[in-house]
């Protein structure tokens, strides 16, 4: 039991804590996030963001919104800063926001005002744990730290004018930084750029009409804007609008999507991986193995019932009724409730360190805001786990006939045989769909790392370019620094790109070929940048330094899923590329193998290579491929060199493969967290199956006796005893196998790269099983079948 709570406790203290981000105001009940998903030209395009023109449009059109907020949020925001006579570089999650921000989203300092970063252009205001970080115990309010500009910008002074605790409000932006946004330097560009835009809804509106209303009227607004239409009085209907955007622009779909912010944190449109489905199959998980404890409890009352049968009988003699016995029956399973449930209070706590890791998670228990609602959501839970395993014993033992248990035949005053089996059943069944559900996970985590991304991702460096001016080189601008880092003993190659390996690129351009436009994701890069990934030409050529005058200029490689996608048939034909208001002619000279670049979850998308353009595609991140011996001392060695060239900050460095580790932990802390839960459900299965084992040779002490005497063997009477039980397991892997299969289809929708759920784990899981059960019911059973027959029989 205290195993079962121990794991429901964990998994509870978990969804208290996703489920507590921005609940902190009750205002953050009408507030909501806005977002734009559209299908242009084919390709599908998802941003928590619209442009300025919609926040206009809300303000001035729509009275039911009391706030329209437009702000900038930016996650790895990097500030190198100078302070109390030292450097530091920190990692912000920043927002710079407008005058509404507070408004739609009313975080409170606890030192200083917020409001005040409007004050004074210098001013930000920071989280209390940046503040710890940057400043100690001393006062932060009114602290200068000078941010470093590097080559690009001045060095700029930043002025603490608030500090907020982010513990106490838990926000899914998990903001940071916050300073005033300056609108002036966008000028007529203002209303044309994408912004994090939230509402706030004014009390008792119908927000899904609101929402309908919204989409006509920006879709028809957007439509105008197409046209270059002004005429406030000019209307057209969503169908025409549609078609207008279709026309202009390429647009077939579109909906803005408006989410509630207190739901962001479990479940958002431009989630990849919602925690929502976590939650559910983690409470899943804990409840089951709540149940298992359960059924386990409650077998071994039934089992003890023979200990307690006299004194039953007795207290009956004596005058006690039903009910007392019954009340009494439950009292003593909350007893022992109580004590599992401190016991898996404890545990909880000594488990939190290695559940944190898996889970990539901060939760604490005895330290917590939250203990007192955990302890009383236990407290519930424990009742309601008396009633359930306790009841039915409690019924059980109190209902025995005085009579016949008095005379030592209690044993057959019952029939709890079917329910008992039943439990076994539903115990087996629950751990042998754990076991192939994590075996199954594990078997497509293993396709996950050894697939072929088209690539060798391994020693792989992607080192970042600060400086503009390093960005925008030509080949031959950029050969002094190429041929510095080509000194370095372990680097075997380099190349440059706009992009890293991993993730979407900046830059999508429209290509059209015989009247059809798609975009496709564009890539600029060196020459050499498809040698150097090892990528698989599957048609034509890649680039060549024999024909660079051309390959930068008029050349270009498409990926499988762009070749697809453009209906082309062969290469070397000449598709149009729109950059802006330029239309350039290229000639597809080849087919690369499409490359991953994203998680498993999401199809390769359609993608151009391109290998010129250095004047406005700048590139930003320098690609080295390592030799496998000695990489420690390579980067340090690279490290070094990039500091002389760059001396303005810290090399920021990554590797492919960590990228692609990252884009796969989620999946494996599931399958680390369901290895666990089933590895703990099959054991406290086992056990039950032990007890179950026990009472039953008990039950059958005289007819082993008699058939011993009638010369039966060892090996024929634990067969007897085994066939049963082995049954019972059977029939509950068949339900497992079902359940299984059922739930890991499932699983598997989430996945655009995926195995056929294999035959192994079912197989493997069904003969273990069996096997576990003929072993431990033996080892239970040999002290019963090796007993004196005489024992068993002397009083018959």
């Amino acid at each position: 039991m205290a195993a079962g709570l121990s794991g429901f406790m964990i998994i509870l203290l978990y969804i208290n804590f996703e489920t507590g981000y921005d609940k902190w105001d009750p205002s953050l009940k009408n507030t909501y996030q806005v977002g734009l998903h559209q299908v242009k030209n084919g390709a599908a395009n998802s941003e928590a963001k619209t442009d300025g023109f919609f926040v206009k449009m809300i303000r001035e059109q729509f009275p039911e919104v009391h706030t329209a907020t437009m702000w900038l949020w930016s996650d790895g925001f990097k500030v190198n800063y100078f302070y109390n006579h030292q450097s530091y570089e920190q990692n912000f999650t920043a927002a710079s926001i407008d005058s509404l921000f507070l408004k739609t989203y009313p975080l409170q300092a606890i030192y200083g005002d917020i409001a005040d970063v409007f004050k004074d252009k210098r001013g930000i205001a920071i989280s209390l744990g940046k503040a710890r970080e940057m400043f100690g115990n001393a006062d932060p309010i009114n602290q200068v730290i000078l941010k470093k500009g590097g080559a690009n910008f001045s060095d700029e002074q930043l002025v603490v004018k608030a500090v907020w605790d982010e513990k106490k409000y838990r926000s899914y932006f998990n903001i940071d930084f916050i300073s005033a946004i300056d609108f002036n330097i966008y000028g007529s560009e203002l209303w044309y750029r994408n912004y994090n835009v939230m509402l706030q809804f004014n009390e008792k509106t119908d927000v899904r009409s609101a929402i309908v209303r919204i989409n006509q009227l920006y879709l028809q607004d957007q439509a105008k804007r197409a046209m270059l239409i002004n005429d406030p009085n000019y209307r057209v209907n969503s169908n025409e609008a549609m078609a207008i955007l279709k026309k202009k622009e390429g647009i077939t779909s579109q909906r803005i999507v408006i989410e509630p912010v207190e739901d962001l944190n479990m479940k958002s449109f431009f989630s990849q991986n919602p925690k929502q489905k976590s939650i559910y199959i983690l409470t899943a998980l804990a409840s089951f193995l709540l149940i298992i404890s359960c059924v386990n409890f409650t077998n071994l009352a039934i089992v003890q019932a023979g200990s307690r049968a006299k004194e039953v009988g007795i207290k009956k003699v004596l005058g006690a009724f039903r009910t007392n016995l019954t009340l009494q029956f439950l009292i003593e399973t909350g007893m022992q409730c109580l004590l599992a449930f401190f016991i898996a209070l404890i545990t909880v706590e000594l488990m939190l360190p290695p559940i944190n890791s898996i889970l990539d998670t901060q939760l604490i228990l005895f330290n917590g805001t939250e203990l007192s609602f955990l302890i009383g959501q236990g407290l519930s839970l424990l009742i309601v786990i008396v009633l359930l395993s306790g009841l039915y014993p409690a019924l059980f033992l109190s209902r025995f006939a005085p009579a016949k248990v008095l005379k030592g035949n209690f044993a057959t005053s019952f029939g709890s045989v079917n329910l008992r089996k039943s439990l076994m059943v539903l115990q087996f069944t629950i751990a042998g769909s754990l076991v192939i559900s994590f075996l199954i996970m594990n078997a497509q985590l293993n396709y996950m790392k050894n697939k072929d991304l088209g690539m060798e991702a391994n020693q792989v460096m992607a080192l970042g370019i600060r400086n503009f001016k390093n960005r925008s080189l030509n080949p031959a601008e950029f050969s002094s620094i190429r041929q510095r880092l080509m000194g370095i003993d372990g680097v075997e190659d380099i190349s440059r790109s706009t992009d890293g390996l991993v993730g979407e690129s900046n830059w999508k351009h429209d290509f059209t070929y015989n009247g059809k436009t798609s975009e496709l994701i564009t890539k600029y890069n060196d020459i050499n940048y498809l040698n150097l990934l090892k990528a698989k030409i599957v048609m034509g050529r890649g680039f060549s330094e024999k024909l660079m005058a051309t390959d930068t200029l008029t050349s270009i490689v498409l990926n499988e899923a762009a070749f697809i996608a453009m209906n082309l048939k062969e290469i070397n034909v000449v598709i149009d590329l729109k950059d802006g208001d330029r239309i350039q002619h290229v000639n597809v000279v080849g087919v690369v193998k499409n490359i991953q670049n994203e998680g498993f979850d999401r199809a390769i998308k359609p993608a151009a290579y391109l290998a010129g353009d250095f004047k406005w595609h700048w590139r930003s991140v320098v690609l080295l491929r390592l030799r496998g011996s000695n990489i420690a001392e390579t980067i340090t060695n690279i490290k070094n060199v990039w500091k002389e060239i760059e001396p303005d900050g810290e090399p920021r460095y990554s590797f492919a493969n960590e990228k692609f580790a990252k884009l796969n932990a989620v999946y494996e802390r599931m399958a680390s967290v369901m290895f666990a839960f089933s590895t703990i459900t099959l054991l406290v299965s086992v056990m039950g199956l032990f007890t179950l084992a026990a009472y039953s040779s008990k039950l059958r002490l005289k007819e082993i006796a008699i058939r011993k005497i009638l010369g039966a063997s060892t090996i024929s009477i634990l067969k007897l005893l085994n066939v049963d039980l082995v049954r019972l397991v059977v029939a509950a892997n068949i339900f497992a196998d079902v359940f299984a299969y059922i739930y890991m289809n499932h699983w598997f929708k989430d996945f655009v790269y995926r195995i056929d759920i294999p035959f192994m784990p079912f197989l493997l899981v069904n003969i273990a099983t069996i096997v576990l059960t003929i072993i431990t019911v033996s080892i239970q059973s040999v002290s019963a079948v090796k007993a004196n027959p005489v024992r068993a029989l002397k009083y018959e």
